[in-house]
């Protein structure tokens, strides 16, 4: 009998824990589906108060000539390094550069429209656009905006870019890649690369430009990008996606980019667009048609540039003119923004 009351009492026990048991965990879940619900509502709460508070005006639309023998300028802005501090460079000089950028293309299309129609422009965006926090020990002790402030102060900065790209062209498409400084956490760190802060930073300023009819602007996963200009077509990258560590000479990026052209990219394009070295060169592919396009940085005075690599540049970025019916460049610029 005892034994019998025993077992009856360790199975009214069981039965109580499971009771107990079933009532945790449904009041778990509901304190998920509430915390989910929560999150949810927070994002959205947070880009709809963004793009409220910071709805750009429409901007008028340029009086631009069309034609068959109308040209199109592609801009290729590359490594801005957004909040990294030097002794000559910082994130007001950036804006400053940037912006200088756009006045300088708008007066070199004033002059190219003399001879023939420039109506529209595709804007590359190569990377390495923020400085970063997870690159280097000492990075954080050369920056002037932690990763939030690089975010907000670079994506507001894009869509200053675009926008007045709007005042001198009929209508500007996007292409972005994000590069090795927008990585978040350490080489090793279990992140996607899709994950990345340059990505971020590019769809907050995409968001933000949502209702100008006049931008075309996809998201970025992959990390190599299409360009195609009517029958021109060339691959955006950043540059570290070949080399070992981030760096490969010369030859190597050329020996890679005329591997990928013959067949291996899965994709026939004629040039490749490059930016991550902070200089500006130009090198020819083999087979005598395309070129690999480097581009310089809106920096200046890179310590770890000069002290490791012993390379220096003036800042400047890229412009050139692409025939669409021929396929090729036509000629191009390097845009000096040293001040």
């Amino acid at each position: 009998m005892a034994a019998l009351a025993d077992e009856l009492a360790g199975q009214a026990e069981i039965e109580e824990l499971r009771r107990s048991l079933l009532s945790t965990q449904r009041r778990l879940a509901k304190a998920k589906a509430k915390r989910d619900e929560l999150a949810e509502v927070t994002v959205d709460a947070c880009r709809d108060a963004v793009l409220s508070h910071w709805k750009p005006a429409p901007i008028k639309a340029p009086k631009v000539a069309r034609g068959k023998r109308a040209e199109h300028a592609l801009i290729h802005a590359t490594d801005w390094q957004g909040a990294k501090r030097t002794t000559s460079y910082d994130s007001d000089v950036m804006r400053r550069r940037v912006m200088l950028l756009a006045d300088k293309v708008d007066r070199l299309i004033i002059d190219q429209r003399a001879s023939r129609p420039v109506p529209d422009c595709t804007l590359l965006l190569g990377g390495d656009m923020i400085e970063g926090l997870f690159n280097f020990p000492t990075q954080p002790y050369e920056i002037d905006a932690t990763l939030f402030g690089q975010y907000v102060t670079v994506s507001a900065l894009l869509v200053d870019l675009v926008r007045r790209l709007l005042a001198t062209f009929g209508s500007v498409s996007v292409i972005a890649e994000w590069g090795n400084h927008g990585r978040l956490g350490s080489k090793r760190a279990a992140v996607p690369r899709a994950d990345n802060a340059d990505r971020m930073t590019y769809e907050l300023a995409r968001q933000i430009l949502a209702g100008e009819s006049r931008v075309h602007w996809n998201d970025c996963p992959e990390d190599v990008q299409h360009v195609e200009i009517g029958n021109y077509r060339a691959i955006l990258l950043h540059g570290d996606e070949i080399g070992r560590n981030g760096f490969a000479s010369p030859s190597t990026i050329v020996s890679h980019v005329s591997r990928w052209q013959s067949g291996s990219f899965g994709w026939d394009f004629r040039d490749a667009y490059i930016g991550h070295y902070h200089t500006h060169n130009e090198w020819a592919l083999p087979n005598g048609r395309g070129s690999v396009y480097q581009t310089g940085s809106t920096e200046s005075d890179n310590r770890y540039a000069g002290v490791m690599l012993a390379s220096s540049a003036t800042p400047s970025q890229r412009m050139h003119l692409i025939d669409p019916e021929k396929g090729r460049v036509t000629c191009g610029w390097k845009v000096w923004l040293d001040e």
